[in-house]
């Protein structure tokens, strides 16, 4: 239905990933093959994606986390982008709408 990603950076030695935040439309049977089959497709359709996560050199599988019914509606709301002018950006090369999503995610959950 909606999905944002962002890289998650750690610090040290330590590889990086990219996040994934989704809200299925119909949650899938299996989360993992889920995960598998979006970094399949990622490595088939970019080169440089495949060389860094060819035997995990330099970046980890990606992180699927997935998004409550509402969350990117409740993010767009907070941001004042609601309406046909707006759409959810599918990625960002920094984390500030990610963390955002995440915070409204979790407090979804309470």
């Amino acid at each position: 239905k909606e999905y944002t990603a962002a890289p998650l950076f750690l610090l040290g030695d330590a590889k990086g990933r990219h996040q994934w935040l989704i809200e299925f439309e119909i949650m899938p049977p299996s989360l993992e093959d889920f995960t598998e089959k979006l970094d399949r497709a990622l490595k088939s359709i970019n080169s440089d994606y495949e060389a860094k996560r060819y035997k995990g050199i330099s970046l980890l599988p990606p992180e699927v986390i997935v998004a409550h019914e509402g969350a990117f509606y409740q993010w767009l709301k907070k941001n004042d982008k609601l309406g046909g002018q707006h759409k959810v950006p599918r990625m960002s090369n920094d984390r500030k709408m990610l963390d955002e999503l995440l915070e409204i995610n979790r407090s979804m959950e309470q």
